[in-house]
């Protein structure tokens, strides 16, 4: 996270031993590619995404993913998500008579097999240029091993065309210690978990801090006394990430003083997101924490690094290090935090199937550096916020692009957020205030964000306190149910006013939809403010109020094609947030 650390770190060391494999001069030290320093020019950074070539013909795009990063012996079946989308980007290409006139019209089914070496596990017809279509099959014919399943898939259309596409399947033998098992849901995003002594799985969305000075650093508290332990977890978060600093520096810590308070953890039933305190040049201390503590019941998941694509970490290291983690343990997913809009994503977030955008807009100057006294662009400068507006909306658009890109690239990812809980330090002139910290979290949240680790700990007592009442409603499983468990809509329209952020998620089985509107001007909005559902999605009360005062009242006919409007005649106050839980028919 970037923060004081950072900048000291930035300050003393720099970056320029990139050169090789970077645009920068010798002996110009950069961030996210770019110089910083007023002594050196700027110049271009590289490393931009690289976006497909358009097609002018339409193109089929096969991709197919487990449901599930990993299964084990106790499921009795897994899933695959296959899609046969319409695109103009990647795909293979298909007669425009079975594309359609449009993305949204299509005349064909293709006949979808599954196959594992010569066995078809399962078979099915999904349209054409359709997304997400779920298969299930048997785990029964694949024994588990750690080893996993190259599964063959094929899409045969009506023409006689075929197109083939492959994936791995993990199905591993169910731990015989006493580890927790957990896995990303890739249809949803979610985090999921399994005790060693369940056969079930349970969501779990994530909130907390990340903590550095006198709270999570070791040294500077969690040491004093295993009862920080039960102090923090009284106050409703649901995982622990300390980082490692105080006088460990980036040792490991001490295993006969440390396993208390994995134990009481595990007895509190919260979580590690540990800190195994990768570098480029420290493989060894990764690799023995990970083994050390790999069948711990209070690791959920690891923390590879933070910020290797500011520090311009050698582009492979971080894929090279997720490699020898999973081989140790692939049983529990990897995380890593990224600080740069678009500094090599593709090749930084080979690191972790989790991540993190480090976005801090509140109180600092996107232009021009305090720092370091130079313009910030996209070619230049360090501003603690890389290619930000200083805006709420450089949260969710950059969740938004990352998102993008890991369409584009087709592989298995999960964004989470780090909402800014810091100030009055390098580029920030204060701290946020409380409306501030609960806009950025549900902003994230309403853009696809299946986290929250706020950065950092310890905190002002008004954002303690706010952060307190809000870890009540994100941990519980009323919000897992509908925030990992149920597709998320945000094409909602708003009108009344300008710039709220309006997302839905619906839960047909239980007729229960969850809304959550944002209003992202520090101004009220006086005019009366409509949220439009989707088509069909008819709602006849306000079940519960999750957070909030907004009161809204509901129109729309029963039985109507379209869907029900709730307005506040009242508007919205400037920060306002609303998250209700609707009542359908």
């Amino acid at each position: 996270m970037w923060s004081l650390l950072s900048s000291v770190w930035l300050l003393a060391a720099g970056i320029s031993g990139a050169t090789a494999q970077f645009n920068n001069p010798e002996g110009v030290d950069i961030w996210c590619g770019k110089a910083y320093r007023a002594k050196d020019a700027p110049f271009s950074p590289g490393g931009g995404f690289e976006e497909p070539t358009y097609s002018a013909a339409p193109l089929l795009r096969l991709l197919a993913k487990p449901r599930m990063t990993i299964y084990v012996a106790s499921d009795s079946k897994a899933s695959l998500l296959v899609d046969a989308g319409i695109s103009h980007l990647l795909g293979e290409p298909i007669a425009s008579k079975y594309a359609g006139e449009s993305k949204g019209s299509f005349a064909s089914e293709a006949k979808v097999v599954i196959k594992s070496g010569n066995s078809i596990l399962a078979t099915s017809a999904v349209q054409v240029g359709s997304t997400g279509n779920e298969i299930a099959f048997s785990l029964r014919s694949l024994a588990a091993s750690t080893a996993p399943y190259n599964l063959t898939v094929t899409a045969k259309l009506v023409n006689g065309a075929v197109y083939t596409t492959s994936t791995a399947l993990y199905h591993l033998p169910k731990p015989e210690d006493s580890r927790t098992v957990s896995r990303i849901d890739n249809l949803y995003g979610g985090l999921w978990y399994q005790r060693s002594t369940e056969t079930k799985w349970t969501p779990f969305f994530p909130y907390t801090y990340y903590g550095k000075f006198f709270l999570l650093q070791w040294t500077l508290y969690w040491n004093s006394n295993v009862s920080t332990l039960d102090e923090f977890a009284a106050m409703g978060y649901n995982l622990i990430h300390i980082v490692p600093t105080g006088s460990l520096g980036e040792s490991p810590f001490p295993w006969d003083e440390f396993q208390p308070y994995l134990d009481r953890a595990s007895e509190l039933g919260i979580f590690f997101q540990y800190d195994v305190i990768y570098t480029p040049t420290n493989n060894a201390t990764m690799l023995d924490q990970v083994t050390q503590l790999r069948s711990h019941p209070s690791i959920l998941l690891w923390y590879q690094s933070d910020e290797p694509d500011g520090k311009s970490w050698p582009l492979s290291a971080n894929g090279l290090a997720r490699q020898a983690m999973w081989d140790l343990d692939p049983y529990h997913p990897s995380s890593l935090a990224l600080n740069c809009y678009d500094f090599y994503y593709a090749e930084y977030g080979q690191g972790g199937e989790v991540i993190i955008s480090d976005v801090y807009p509140i109180s600092t100057n996107t232009s021009w550096s305090t720092v370091y006294e130079t313009p910030c662009n996209a070619t230049y400068g360090c501003c603690g916020c890389d290619d930000c507006h200083g805006a709420f909306e450089d949260i969710s658009e950059r969740i938004d692009e990352n998102e993008r890109r890991d369409g584009l690239l087709g592989w298995q990812k999960t964004q989470w957020a780090a909402p800014q809980a810091f100030g009055n330090e390098t580029f920030w002139t204060r701290y946020p205030t409380a409306a501030e910290e609960v806009v950025m979290a549900l902003l994230a949240v309403n853009h696809g964000a299946k986290g929250l680790v706020a950065w950092d700990f310890p905190t002002t007592g008004e954002l303690s306190g706010i952060t307190e009442k809000l870890a009540a409603v994100m941990t519980s499983s009323k919000i897992a149910s509908f925030l990992l468990e149920q597709p998320l809509t945000q094409t909602l329209t708003v009108t009344g006013g300008s710039r709220v952020d309006a997302s839905l998620w619906v839960d047909a089985d239980a007729n229960e939809a969850l809304l959550t509107v944002i209003n992202l001007n520090y101004g009220d909005i006086a005019a009366a403010v409509q949220v439009a559902l989707p088509s069909g999605i008819q709602a006849t009360a306000v079940k519960d109020v999750l957070w909030g005062d907004v009161n809204w009242a509901l129109s729309g006919q029963r039985w109507s094609s379209k869907g029900s409007v709730l307005t506040s005649s009242s508007g919205l106050l400037g920060l306002q947030v609303s998250m209700v839980v609707l009542k359908l028919h």
